[in-house]
């Protein structure tokens, strides 16, 4: 299944009708070094644990296990002391010299429906950038009632996305 938001495009052209699509770039820092340690952290759930989630992904040993495709992680928010589980599944990981991260779906249980892909691209002239692509709407059943709330709550993510990666 092809995602939605088209990570391994360099420009995303056909956004799907009926989902709020979002897109923007964050810079990250220069060089291979940063690229590739930014990639590591990025393919260990990082951005998302430094933005104020818990991974819950079944694994034996320690640390968070490396993403990979057909991983289906509980994504835990952490509000305060409560923490709100969000059911995804990972549709594709991608590793290129110039291009890594991941794209995961929304599973019934999750306030939006939708996907989001965490693209990281070392440029031509080295400088590093994350890049968001997400498409979303309304979750099912009560979260419809929230989608207010939801979509603040996206916005307050980016923006901690946009600086997690930042050495």
């Amino acid at each position: 299944m092809e995602p939605l938001t088209q990570p391994l495009s360099p420009r995303w052209v056909d956004r799907p009708a009926g989902y709020r699509n979002f897109e923007s770039a964050y810079f990250v820092g220069h060089g291979r070094e940063t690229f590739d340690r930014c990639a590591e952290e990025l393919l260990h759930w990082e951005v998302k644990i430094r933005s104020g989630f818990d991974i819950g992904v079944t694994q034996s040993g320690t640390g968070t296990p490396r993403v990979r495709a057909g991983q289906e992680p509980t994504i835990f928010v952490r509000l305060g002391p409560f923490r709100l589980p969000e059911p995804a599944r990972v549709i594709t990981v991608f590793e290129s010299e110039a291009r890594r991260g991941f794209t995961y779906g929304t599973k019934p249980g999750h306030p939006i429906t939708g996907e989001e892909s965490f693209i990281l691209i070392n440029a031509e002239d080295d400088r590093v950038f994350l890049v968001l692509r997400s498409v979303s709407r309304a979750g099912m059943g009560i979260w419809r009632l929230g989608e207010p709330f939801v979509r603040l709550a996206q916005i307050i993510y980016r923006r901690r996305y946009s600086r997690a990666l930042r050495s």
